[in-house]
């Protein structure tokens, strides 16, 4: 009979460890939705899950992405509802400050100043991600407005890339092409009147010293910055422009010399085999006093819903780290975000010193709960005053007091 309870008390006890064991050697599941659903950047966070499982086994990363706009905020808005939110979440500048708000993103502070990268981002891209004065989002992905031209038109012309206002609006007037009718049939430099951001005036407001929002987070609409600004392209886009839909650039089609892009729609256009390889250059956009530009940001976030916030920042730092963000530049040729990887991306191509300047001197949405409304009424305003017959000072007015009212309800 004692010979029995031994075997069974050694037996409840290797029950006992067993359960310790497989306790302790738990996979942690960590669920991510990221925005966007474009093949190469699919890519790239399959290689990267796979390289982070492989040096983390006991973390395991549940992947999925969705279209950018209302599939992914619907998706959050139901996983949210339902007290299961994504653990990690890689989402836009749009987001942060209507999010933050909701309590849907956990504030990052403690795990960013102990983060040995963090200096190693830069500034531009930190912005993004702050929200009166904590840390949420990491930004790994940048969309920087460029300056795009046609070498061989300004070579043809004896012309120089223009730098600043005064020299675009010569440069572009210079190279318009118009038929015995006076109807502009190739743009010096074109601007768009549609589309569903049009980040292009925020370009020129950057560039004269404008911002959107003051320091109390309040929107700022007005102001001479923004009418020197309207004023300037009232006076040079009649002369000069082919308008269109900023989804549908004529500079990509050849029937413009210059225009303002977003960096990723110039890919095709400048790969080698296209009929305008090596005639397309891009530059900081010309200012009037202040090197600036419009670039979006996507972040990684920790998701209000995570019971593994510690596995969550260990994903975040690897797909931060130099490697893993050198191989996203690669696969998905996108600018990196990393000050110390500049010299490494410029070595891919000459071009990316532009890239890399354009996302340094990068301006993203203004981080506001008011940000969407926002958006809706620049685009009116730039509908209203570039191709309408409204005065800046009294279309800016009437933009502010929009959103003001808009608002408060």
């Amino acid at each position: 009979m004692k010979k029995f309870f031994a075997i069974m008390l050694a037996w409840m006890l290797a029950l006992s460890c067993l359960s310790v064991v497989a306790e302790n050697d738990a996979t942690i599941e960590l669920t991510f939705q990221r925005i966007g659903s474009d093949a190469a950047e699919h890519e790239y966070w399959n290689w990267v899950i796979e390289a982070f499982e492989a040096e983390n086994p006991g973390i395991k990363i549940l992947y999925d992405d969705a279209a950018i706009g209302a599939d992914m905020d619907t998706k959050l808005n139901t996983l949210f509802a339902a007290g299961d939110g994504p653990d990690l979440i890689g989402h836009g500048i749009l987001s942060v400050a209507s999010r933050v708000e909701q309590g849907h993103y956990q504030c990052i502070d403690s795990y960013f100043d102990a983060w040995e990268g963090k200096d190693n981002l830069m500034p531009s891209v930190l912005a993004n991600g702050t929200y009166k004065g904590h840390v949420y989002g990491i930004g790994y992905s940048t969309t920087p407005y460029v300056f795009a031209y046609r070498i061989d038109l300004l070579e043809e012309a004896g012309l120089s890339v223009p730098t600043t206002w005064e020299e675009l609006a010569e440069t572009a007037r210079a190279l318009t092409q118009k038929n015995e009718k006076g109807e502009i049939t190739f743009s010096g430099f074109c601007f768009p009147s549609a589309g569903g951001n049009l980040v292009e005036l925020d370009v020129f407001v950057f560039g004269n010293g404008g911002t959107y929002m003051d320091s109390d987070s309040n929107p700022t609409l007005t102001g001479d910055e923004k009418v020197e600004a309207i004023e300037f392209l009232q006076d040079l886009l009649p002369d000069v422009n082919i308008a269109y839909s900023n989804n549908e650039n004529p500079f990509v089609k050849g029937q413009a010399a210059m225009t303002l892009i977003n960096n990723v729609a110039l890919t095709s256009m400048m790969a080698e085999g296209s009929e305008y390889a090596g005639k397309v250059g891009i530059a900081l956009p010309p200012n009037n006093g202040t090197a600036a530009t419009f670039s979006g940001c996507n972040m990684l976030f920790i998701g209000r819903d995570c019971e593994n916030p510690d596995a969550a920042w260990s994903f975040i730092s690897f797909v931060m780290s130099e490697e893993s963000t050198l191989k996203r530049a690669e696969m998905c040729n996108i600018p990196v975000t990393l000050s110390s990887l500049k010299d490494a991306f410029v070595e891919m191509d000459p071009w990316n010193s532009v890239r890399v300047a354009c996302v340094e001197n990068g301006i993203g949405m203004p981080r506001a709960v008011w940000s969407t409304n926002f958006q809706t009424v620049r685009n009116e305003l730039v509908q209203n005053v570039l191709f309408g017959d409204m005065d800046a000072a009294t279309a800016l007015e009437e933009a502010q007091k929009t959103l003001e009212f808009e608002m408060d309800y």
